[in-house]
């Protein structure tokens, strides 16, 4: 007698499939609507259709997440000629009725990223801002959202006892005449391009007044309307800003003078091409550091790399991590010298580089000797430049760190120009070194191996070498 194979196993697959669906519906609700916070409002609406149970839990998901490019995306794959203008409408639409249309409670986070959708009424925006205050949001996320002009604030935000993160690159113009709390709880801050303050003391008192505040990114470009950018703060812990500067730039158009007044500080992430000066104050809490500065069009090179010597670099003698590009490098080869100073702590020191200027072999040098515990080593697409005397790698000059810390260097990228006596310094006077690594062309690592080769006479180790790769280990 014949059985029917196949129908069996589709009937035991969909008793198997309808037993899993029983277990997840039966969990408890909150339990549901915590697994649905993992996914985009989009991607949570969907589930309204996998049974009766299902069709509302969605709204009780304590996230908003929605892009445009969702939608658009969504629009194409539908038809290809589609109008762009219906899509946007639709996407404001949902946003509106989203936040304010359905149950009222409360939210962990709402992020709306409008990129690519073009500009927008401010009215509606404050309003999308409103409606998330009264619904006690603690994350608010609003990105890519352009208006016809810019607008202010609603003030409704500023006091919101429930908000810790706020992200914003939104045209709003920030405003804040008072030094009064605001924002008492928030303890992340990003402020990226679109966002303008209006003078040089809103800046300086929005930062100010907020009392928990531990995480500021900030990102400006082009003109907004202040030359002095006064960082203050009593509960900062980490400051990342980004600013940027172009040779069409006026004297006007950029900040010209950055504060930093942050005692707690830990974690100081710099990226500046505009401002001509920086007035420090006490960074003795700094423990990671990341420099990208320069000013290409600063009039006075030498008074500018001898401002970020004497204001900045001697400030932050107390980091444990330190990186260092090449337009950082290169500003401090204008200064009237190389005035390093003492770094006890630093065990991790990164020289990075995405210019084409060169470096001097001897401010890395003077880099290296004043770093008597460092222990990690990386150049990351570096340029060097000949040395007009000499390379100080040829001395016998050697750091503290080489006979007892140094224990990894890692090179790749750039051009090894000048670099050789360098290479050939470090596998002879690092005396604990356990791994170096050279990532380049291959005639260039063909004639590095011949050196290495050489070392294993006096050192027992092992090397590598294949794709523009070679590892060296010691015992």
């Amino acid at each position: 007698m014949l059985t029917n194979n196949k129908g069996q196993n589709h009937k035991k697959q969909a008793e198997v499939s309808d037993s899993e669906e029983d277990r997840l519906s039966k969990l408890p609700e909150v339990i549901i609507t915590q697994i649905l916070s993992f996914l985009s409002t989009r991607e949570s609406v969907r589930t309204s259709i996998l049974s009766t149970r299902w069709k509302y839990i969605w709204s009780s998901v304590p996230a908003l997440d929605l892009m445009y490019s969702d939608f658009e995306s969504k629009a194409y794959s539908r038809d290809v000629n589609f109008q762009k203008r219906n899509v946007i409408d639709n996407f404001l639409n949902v946003v509106d009725r989203l936040l304010t249309g359905h149950s009222q409670h409360v939210l962990d986070k709402v992020q709306i990223d409008g990129s690519s959708s073009g500009t927008h009424d401010g009215a509606r925006i404050n309003a999308w801002i409103c409606a998330a205050i009264k619904r006690n949001v603690h994350k608010l996320h609003l990105l890519g959202l352009d208006s016809t002009k810019p607008h202010e604030l609603h003030q409704s935000l500023l006091s919101s006892n429930a908000l810790v993160v706020l992200k914003l690159n939104v045209n709003v113009i920030l405003n804040f005449p008072m030094t009064s709390t605001c924002f008492p709880n928030l303890k992340v801050l990003e402020l990226e391009d679109l966002v303008i303050f209006k003078d040089d003391t809103s800046a300086q008192n929005l930062i100010s007044s907020c009392p928990v505040l531990e995480d500021l990114f900030i990102s400006r470009d082009g003109l907004h309307n202040f030359r002095t950018l006064n960082l203050t703060s009593w509960s900062l812990k980490k400051l990342v800003l980004r600013h940027y500067g172009t040779p069409d730039d006026t004297p006007d158009d950029t900040v010209q003078i950055i504060v930093i007044d942050i005692p707690a500080l830990e974690t100081l992430d710099i990226f500046d091409l505009g401002a001509q000066e920086y007035v420090v104050k006490d960074l003795s809490s700094i423990i990671n550091a990341k420099l990208d500065v320069s000013n290409e069009y600063c009039g006075d090179p030498m008074s500018y790399g001898t401002c970020l010597f004497e204001l900045l670099i001697k400030r932050i003698f107390n980091v444990k991590y330190l990186q260092l590009s090449g337009n950082t490098m290169f500003s401090l080869l204008c200064s009237n010298s190389y005035n390093v100073p003492l770094f006890r702590n630093l065990t991790y020191l990164k020289f990075f580089d995405d210019s084409d200027l060169p470096w001097k072999l001897k401010l890395v040098m003077e880099f290296l000797k004043n770093s008597p515990v460092l222990e990690v080593l990386i150049f990351e697409g570096f340029y060097f430049l000949h040395e007009e005397q000499g390379t100080p790698f040829k001395s016998d000059v050697v750091p503290t760190c080489f006979a007892s810390h140094l224990k990894t260097i890692k090179i790749s990228g750039g051009s090894f120009e000048g670099s050789w006596e360098m290479v050939r310094y470090f596998l002879k006077n690092a005396k604990v070194l356990k791994e170096l690594t050279v990532k380049t062309n291959y005639e260039e690592l063909k004639w590095l191996k011949i050196d290495c080769e050489d070392i294993f006479k006096h050192r027992r180790g092992s090397m590598t070498w294949s794709d523009g790769k070679l590892a060296i280990s010691f015992v």
